[in-house]
């Protein structure tokens, strides 16, 4: 009989872990900023959650009820204050009063998109906060708590050009517009192809989470 009947079979290797965006750069947004305690990084990651979970359901309910769900929402919350919840949901709704964004909120838009697939030889799985294809062009958008920097932190930038990278694959046809929407002080960021591509370079892609 053939010897490889009697042989062990050979160990693959594990596959590597794959990329996940929606976490670009976990130690450093866990970490709190100078000059502040744990506690209050907590808090802020505390304040996201609650940010992501509004704009997941608050579309869905009819306009006229969204600010008493919303203040149901925060009540249920026992690590965000009532102040800071009453802030939030303000920032929430004029966010979602924006004209700009009206395709993003509107029914045929998805929340909480899992995505994955390969970029560049990487795996990539994350979640895409809100989606919409429209007629030859897809919106993609990820919110951001807190005011709108500066300068674009580059693990954001990552994190939308794999995204539009993998949307690219599904719909090569379609133009990938892709936004940060910083909810304080609702401000929407539009981040070019070009920005995207260069945040593609092989030197430049984020570590696993």
């Amino acid at each position: 009989k053939p010897l490889w009947l009697e042989q062990p079979a050979p160990v693959e290797p594990s596959p590597p872990r794959p990329l996940r965006p929606s976490q670009p750069d976990e130690g450093a947004r866990m970490a709190p900023a100078p000059g502040t305690g744990i506690g209050a990084a907590s808090t802020a990651m505390a304040r996201g959650r609650l940010a992501h979970r509004l704009f997941e359901i608050l579309p869905a309910i009819a306009p006229s009820q969204r600010a008493d769900a919303a203040r149901r929402m925060v009540a249920s919350q026992t690590d965000v204050s009532a102040e800071a919840g009453g802030v939030l949901i303000d920032d929430v709704m004029k966010v979602m009063a924006m004209p700009a964004l009206a395709d993003l909120f509107s029914e045929r838009a998805l929340a909480e998109v899992s995505i994955s697939g390969v970029v560049g030889g990487d795996g990539v799985a994350g979640q895409i906060d809100r989606l919409y294809v429209g007629a030859g062009q897809v919106l993609v958008a990820d919110f951001k708590t807190g005011p709108m920097p500066q300068v674009t932190p580059a693990a954001y930038t990552r994190q939308m050009a794999l995204y539009a990278a993998l949307l690219e694959q599904i719909y090569p046809d379609d133009d990938i517009v892709t936004l940060l929407v910083w909810t304080e002080a609702a401000q929407i960021q539009e981040l070019s192809a070009d920005a995207r591509q260069a945040a593609l370079n092989p030197g430049d892609l984020p570590g696993t989470a």
